[in-house]
């Protein structure tokens, strides 16, 4: 079984994979020398314990989101997971463009199930 610090680590480069463009663009944003993603992702540094609430705030989410469970302690499938990922990734947008995304989201989903949007 994995421990905190690992699926920390997991939970944290989903959550940059979903949000930025590449690891380069998130140490940028964050100040982080480069290939630091890079050695999270290898498991060769859990550097990223230490600077929880920067790295939170940089992906939009809370300390707590970092730290949770991933998808299946939450009920939720992988693809559940991945959305509501990217979900909490436009946290960074515009209100406006936030909504409107929700609201496209929403139509197409009922689209494709039948209904009328």
């Amino acid at each position: 079984m994995r421990n905190t610090v690992e699926k920390t680590g997991d939970t944290l480069v989903a959550l940059i994979a979903g949000t930025y463009p590449s690891d380069a663009a998130f140490e940028r944003a964050c100040g982080l020398p480069p290939k630091t993603v890079s050695n999270w992702r290898r498991g060769r540094s859990a550097s990223y314990m230490k600077q929880l609430p920067t790295l939170a705030d940089a992906l939009g989410v809370s300390v707590d989101d970092l730290l949770a469970p991933r998808a299946e302690a939450k009920g939720m499938t992988p693809e559940e997971q991945t959305l509501l990922d990217a979900f909490r990734a436009a946290r960074r947008l515009p209100e406006n463009e936030r909504a409107e995304l929700l609201r496209t989201l929403l139509t197409v989903i009922t689209f494709r199930l039948g209904g009328n949007p």
